[in-house]
């Protein structure tokens, strides 16, 4: 008889391999947690950052004179067909995610504390980080207006010219075009900031930003562990001067039409 035994064998048959989580548990893990909504908002906040300082190097063109700006809105527009519509989605994801998960990370912080402080000291927190959902909500709302102004044209228009009739009519800013027959992108950011309160509201909202990157670039090395006793003071350097890089470009490029450095041919409407 053969007593040699080759191994245990389970009642019940050998156990069946376990599955890992699937990617949609996993994104609805990582959503739902305080720690991947941190890392998400961070990564979108990046991504945002970015943008913005892309999109005020290609907006400062407008300073070389209409070819250049003009070329550059074309070239976005026709030349990379799909790709800018790509970068659009993309875009407008990382804008709702960054914007929920902050909302829904400071609700989760005042509902962990349902009585609020007796006498309110802050030791470590400054303004700017006591005000990040709330500068996050007017730059959002800023961005939705700035949309509403030169993408769809839809705040005001300007007044041209008619070849016909000799007098002048109004027209939307995406009806505007150049001698090369390319939208008139020069003579749009002219008469949009010729009209003193739409220059308030932009000058009003580049400051606000500039409160949330100054402290939300910081924030971003925090959130991934890499900011430490030793490179703290380096990384908040660097949150100012991108910060202070983008305040001023965009202050630069609305109060150049104020100060009379670009002109249009168009009266403003």
């Amino acid at each position: 008889m053969d007593t040699a035994t080759t191994g245990v064998r389970h009642p019940k048959g050998p156990a069946k391999p376990r599955k890992g989580p699937d990617a949609r548990a996993f994104a609805a893990a990582l959503l739902d947690s305080t720690v991947g909504a941190k890392i998400l908002v961070a990564l979108t906040g990046t991504a945002l950052t970015l943008f913005v300082v892309f999109h005020m190097i290609g907006n400062l063109k407008v300073l070389q004179g209409p070819d250049a700006i003009n070329g550059y809105a074309y070239f976005l527009k026709h030349d990379l067909g799909a790709l800018i519509w790509l970068a659009r989605g993309g875009l407008l994801l990382a804008f709702v995610l960054h914007l929920a998960l902050a909302l829904r990370l400071k609700l989760r912080s005042v509902a962990a504390r349902p009585v609020p402080y007796q006498v309110f000291q802050p030791s470590q927190a400054g303004l700017a980080s006591r005000t990040m959902v709330y500068t996050g909500v007017v730059v959002g709302l800023f961005t939705l207006f700035h949309l509403a102004h030169y993408t769809f044209g839809w705040v005001k228009g300007v007044q041209v010219p008619d070849a016909a009739s000799g007098q002048k009519v109004w027209k939307n800013y995406l009806d505007l075009t150049d001698a090369k027959g390319r939208h008139d992108v020069y003579e749009m950011v002219v008469s949009g900031f010729s009209n003193l309160w739409v220059v308030a509201i932009y000058l009003v909202a580049q400051v606000v930003l500039f409160v949330h990157l100054r402290h939300g670039i910081p924030s971003v090395f925090q959130t991934l562990g890499i900011k430490n006793a030793r490179l703290r003071g380096g990384i908040d350097i660097l949150g100012l001067l991108v910060a202070l890089t983008i305040l001023v470009g965009n202050v630069v490029l609305v109060l150049a039409v104020q100060l009379g450095w670009l002109k249009a041919q168009y009266a403003a409407g």
